[in-house]
C-alpha cells in the first residue's frame, strides 16, 4: 500500500511539475520583456507565442531531468534539504538540455538573459510545486481523501518509531487506527492516542472486528519467533501486509530491499557513493585538493618554515588512521604540539587548548592550518575533501566497544572537513552525537550535500574561533 500511495503523489507531482514549468517560463518572459526592469535593443519585445510554441521542450527538458535525478521513485526518502538538492541538480541537467534544444530548434537565437533568469527561477518553481503540493494532499487527507486505515502490530520501539514516520508524512494518507499487541495480554490502552486493543494470539479476530486496510508488522527482535504465526493469520485477511524488521541490535546503514533469482533480501548495510556517485565525488576530490594545493603552496610553504623555527622535531607530523572499510593509512599534518607530546600520556584525544601544544600550534588548531598537509593525503586517494573525520585504530577499537554503531563511519571514506565538523563537534566532545551527524551525512549524501559543507567549513572555522 505505500508504494500505491507513493505512486499517487509522484503522478500529481507531475502534474504540478509541469505546471510549475510552464508558469516559471511564461513569467520569465514578463520579467524580462513585460515589466520594463530590464533594456533590449529591439524597438518592440517579441510577441508571448513565440516563447508559448517552445514550452514543450521546456516541460520534455524538465520531466526528462527530474525522472534521471530520481525524483519520481515511489517511497523516497522525503528529506527536504536531500529532494531540493536533487531538484537543483535535475533544474540544471534540463537548463543545458534546453539550449541544445532550441539551438537545433529555432532559426533566431532565443533571449540569453531570458534563459539566465530560467536558470535560477525554474528549482525555486519546481520547490514551490513540490511543497503546494504536499500542502493540498495534506489538506485533502485530512478531509477524508483517500485515506487508508492500518493497523501496527508490535507496541515495542519499532512498531512506534512506524506510528512516527507515518504522523510525519499525512500526505501519503495512512491513518493508524489501532496497535496489536506483540505479547498475548496488553500492557497499555494506548500509545500516542491510538489504541491497543488486544494481544497477538487474537490477532485474526481483531483484524476482522476492527476492519483496516493494511497492517504493518512490526514485532521487537526478541519476538520475531512470533512472526510466523502472525503472517499466517493474516493470510486469510483480504489485507495488505508489510514487515518492518527491528533493527535495534543490527544498525543498518543506507538499507535497501532486493532480489536474487526470487529470493527477497535486505541489504543492512551499503555505502551510497557507489558508481558514477563514487567518480563524481573522486574528481571533485582531484581537482578541489590539486586546486587548493597550488593556490596555499606559499602559505603552506610559510607554516612550514614558521613551524620549523618556532619548535623543535619534523615539521610534517604523520600518524596512522582508519579509513574507508577499516583501511589503515598514514594521515599527515603540520605538526602542532612538541615532538615528545605522548612519551607521558601516551595515546590521547587531542583538543585545542592542549597544554602540549606549541604556540603556533595552538594557533593553527584554532583556525584548522595545521590539517592543511591532508590534501595530499586526498589526492592519494587515502581521504576526501568531504566525509566523518578519521580517527587513530587505538580509538576505533575504543569506540566500537562503547558504540557498535561506531564503525558504520567507515562505509565512506574519511574527510578534510564533515557535517559534524561545521556543527562544531570536533575533538572531546560527545561520541555519539557525532556519529550521529557522521551518520545523518552518510544516509542523506549527495554532491550537493559536499559542496554545501565544502562551502560552510571557512565560516564555520570562523564562528569557531570568534567564539574562542
Amino acid at each position: 500500500m505505500l508504494r500505491r500511495q507513493s505512486h499517487l503523489f509522484h503522478c500529481l507531482a507531475v502534474v504540478f511539475d509541469v505546471a510549475a514549468t510552464c508558469a516559471t517560463w511564461l513569467l520569465c518572459y514578463v520579467v524580462r520583456f513585460r515589466l520594463g526592469l530590464l533594456s533590449y535593443h529591439e524597438s518592440a519585445p517579441p510577441p508571448a507565442a513565440d516563447f508559448a510554441e517552445v514550452l514543450p521542450i521546456v516541460v520534455a527538458c524538465n520531466l526528462l531531468a527530474l525522472v534521471i535525478g530520481g525524483l519520481y521513485k515511489p517511497a523516497g526518502r522525503g528529506y527536504p534539504f536531500a529532494e531540493g538538492m536533487r531538484i537543483v541538480r535535475s533544474a540544471l541537467i534540463a537548463w543545458l538540455a534546453l539550449l541544445a534544444g532550441l539551438y537545433y530548434y529555432s532559426r533566431n537565437p532565443y533571449s540569453r538573459v531570458l534563459l539566465f533568469i530560467f536558470l535560477f527561477a525554474n528549482p525555486l518553481g519546481l520547490m514551490a510545486s513540490r511543497a503546494l503540493l504536499r500542502l493540498t494532499l495534506r489538506s485533502l487527507r485530512h478531509q477524508g481523501w483517500g485515506v487508508k486505515r492500518a493497523a501496527i502490530v508490535g507496541t515495542g520501539r519499532c512498531g512506534q518509531e512506524v506510528l512516527h514516520k507515518l504522523s510525519q508524512n499525512p500526505w501519503l494518507g495512512i491513518q493508524v487506527s489501532y496497535f496489536v499487541q506483540h505479547d498475548d495480554q496488553p500492557d497499555r490502552s494506548e500509545i500516542r492516542g491510538v489504541p491497543v486493543l488486544s494481544g497477538i494470539s487474537s490477532l485474526q479476530e481483531c483484524v476482522r472486528d476492527h476492519p483496516v486496510d493494511a497492517v504493518f508488522v512490526a514485532l521487537p527482535s526478541q519476538r520475531s519467533d512470533r512472526l510466523d504465526d502472525v503472517l499466517g493469520a493474516l493470510s486469510r485477511l483480504p489485507v495488505s501486509v508489510a514487515v518492518v524488521p527491528d533493527f535495534k541490535r543490527t544498525f543498518a546503514l543506507a538499507a535497501s530491499v532486493g532480489e536474487l533469482g526470487g529470493l527477497p533480501m535486505i541489504q543492512l548495510r551499503g555505502s551510497p557513493i557507489t558508481g558514477w556517485n563514487a567518480a563524481a565525488k573522486r574528481s571533485i576530490d582531484l581537482v578541489g585538493s590539486a586546486v587548493l594545493l597550488i593556490v596555499l603552496g606559499f602559505p603552506m610553504l610559510l607554516l612550514a618554515a614558521l613551524v620549523r623555527l618556532t619548535s623543535r622535531g619534523p615539521v610534517i607530523f604523520k600518524q596512522e588512521r582508519m579509513g574507508l572499510g577499516g583501511r589503515r593509512f598514514t594521515m599527515q599534518k603540520f605538526r602542532s604540539m612538541r615532538a615528545d607530546a605522548e612519551q607521558e600520556t601516551g595515546p590521547v584525544v587531542g583538543e585545542v587548548a592542549d597544554p602540549r601544544c606549541t604556540g603556533l600550534g595552538r594557533l593553527m588548531r584554532r583556525l584548522g592550518l595545521d590539517e592543511l598537509p591532508q590534501l595530499v593525503n586526498v589526492l592519494r586517494g587515502d581521504m576526501s575533501l568531504v566525509g566523518p573525520r578519521p580517527e587513530r585504530p587505538h580509538f576505533v577499537e575504543q569506540f566500537a566497544q562503547g558504540v557498535p554503531a561506531y564503525m558504520l563511519r567507515h562505509d565512506v571514506k574519511a574527510g578534510l572537513t564533515g557535517w559534524a565538523q561545521i556543527n562544531g563537534l570536533r575533538g572531546q566532545c560527545s561520541l555519539r552525537k557525532r556519529l550521529q551527524y557522521d551518520l545523518y551525512y552518510i544516509n542523506n549524501w549527495s554532491l550537493g550535500f559536499d559542496l554545501f559543507i565544502l562551502a560552510a567549513t571557512p565560516l564555520a572555522c570562523f564562528i569557531r574561533r570568534r567564539k574562542r
